[in-house]
């Protein structure tokens, strides 16, 4: 007899059990070269488990019998609205066997029968057919295409927008063929939003005020599909990179921008790389003064921005306003920062960039607002 799928809420210790066998998967990434090998790490589980506990999220392991297979995750979760799904299984021995079918749809009747969530929302990096075509199966319909991404949706058959079932024997899952179209929806319908963390710099070296704080804090809280998460990070060097990383895992952020002031420059710089080079012309608010040090001992020398910084640069310009790309983020707490997300983050997807304000103090040259709408205007290139 064919043991049946089921999901089951996970404990701690099924996580720690779970990694300890997980294989990462090439076809999660964006940029194949990208994945390596998972190595498990309590540690790594331990933050992973708070993060998936503390957002408005629900997690499921895809159970095959008495066999952890898989996992759902039910993210960004809005009573009586909308969630998103992801779905993700063990290794390369559970893909292929119809357990992520099966999983997708006890989830989708989760979400519509015991949550009362009227759309569940999915997405598909674009060279993924694997996971579109099972999308498909159980009903989603697409959205759209945009970037390296398919974006896709799902209603409950009752929901207001459609139109209401014949019979009672009708499936609660909609065929493709049932699915509402994009251009049928009502105006407004959009998928769930991502999540963005966005940073700014407390005041440093004797100043009143940040330009990163003012522009950051002058920011609508939604640019396009990206709901921003603002915070102000300490200028001090390990600690504001620390912080950084920290607040990314808890609110499973899919893009960092951090913003710092630089004073002299003229334009708002979006920075090309950091350097894995500490150099304190002044002290960090902490009072350190870190002189040719690493900033990751043994590490790369320097990273690459994982976002369309000078697409960002072009935009900026585009509108008029006073925008460059910048090579590096200096050596100083700025580039501290960047250079430990990017490490941090490297090979998980989670994509990062840094730009630079020009700084108030003396002859400002941009005001707050125009800095603010660089950033937008940066923010709307990320795909």
């Amino acid at each position: 007899m064919t043991e049946t799928v089921s999901l089951k809420p996970f404990t701690p210790e099924m996580y720690h059990a779970y990694y300890r066998e997980y294989r990462n998967d090439p076809e999660l990434y964006i940029d194949k070269s990208q994945c390596k090998p998972f190595v498990y790490s309590p540690e790594w589980v331990d933050r992973y488990i708070r993060r998936q506990t503390e957002l408005n999220r629900r997690c499921f392991a895809i159970m095959h019998g008495g066999e952890m297979v898989g996992e759902v995750i039910l993210k960004n979760i809005e009573p009586g609205k909308s969630a998103a799904l992801g779905i993700c299984m063990k290794n390369d021995a559970c893909k292929n066997r119809g357990f992520g079918t099966r999983a997708e749809r006890l989830a989708i009747d989760y979400v519509f029968r015991q949550l009362d969530i009227p759309v569940l929302y999915a997405d598909s990096i674009r060279t993924n057919t694997r996971s579109q075509h099972v999308l498909e199966k159980v009903g989603f319909c697409l959205l759209r295409e945009e970037g390296d991404f398919k974006y896709y949706r799902i209603d409950r058959p009752e929901a207001p927008e459609r139109q209401k079932l014949d019979s009672p024997e009708r499936q609660s899952v909609p065929s493709e063929r049932e699915s509402v179209l994009p251009e049928q929806r009502e105006p407004g319908s959009e998928p769930a939003p991502r999540t963005l963390l966005i940073t700014a710099f407390e005041p440093f070296g004797g100043e009143a005020v940040n330009a990163s704080m003012l522009a950051v804090e002058a920011l609508p809280d939604r640019i396009g599909p990206w709901r921003l998460h603002k915070a102000v990070l300490p200028v001090e060097f390990g600690r504001a990179g620390e912080r950084a990383a920290a607040l990314a895992e808890e609110l499973g952020a899919e893009a960092v921008v951090c913003v710092g002031q630089a004073a002299g420059r003229e334009s708002v710089t979006p920075e090309l790389a950091a350097l894995n080079l500490q150099y304190a012309r002044i002290p960090d608010n902490a009072g350190r003064t870190p002189l040719d040090q690493p900033v990751v001992p043994g590490a790369r020398e320097a990273y690459f921005s994982t976002l369309p910084v000078r697409a960002m640069a072009e935009a900026i310009r585009a509108a008029g306003l006073p925008g460059a790309l910048s090579c590096s983020a200096g050596l100083y707490v700025c580039n501290d920062l960047y250079y430990r997300l990017l490490h941090h983050f490297h090979g998980t997807g989670v994509r990062v960039a840094f730009l630079h304000v020009p700084a108030v103090s003396g002859r400002p040259c941009l005001d707050t607002p125009a800095a603010a709408r660089a950033l937008e205007l940066a923010i709307g290139q990320i795909p």
